[in-house]
């Protein structure tokens, strides 16, 4: 199943910032796959224990990912 985002998520990747676009649901043995456009126009898909995305402030938590060391800012 895709799933296409009305609204882009934005989040976190190991290649930087982005906008999810898209959701691709393989079942329940396989992970989510998010479809991601980078800076500069590139699209990567990303497992989603590789995708990190802000919580919404107005629930009271503030912007409270941790980013990777190894993960580009």
């Amino acid at each position: 199943m895709i799933l296409e985002l009305k609204n882009k998520i934005p989040v976190h990747t190991p290649h930087g910032y982005g906008d999810a676009m898209f959701i691709i649901d393989y079942g329940l043995e396989i992970n989510s796959v998010w479809v991601v456009r980078l800076k500069g126009g590139e699209v990567k898909h990303y497992y989603s224990d590789d995708i990190r995305m802000y919580d919404n402030p107005m629930n009271g938590n503030k912007f409270d990912i941790e980013i990777p060391k190894t993960w580009k800012k």
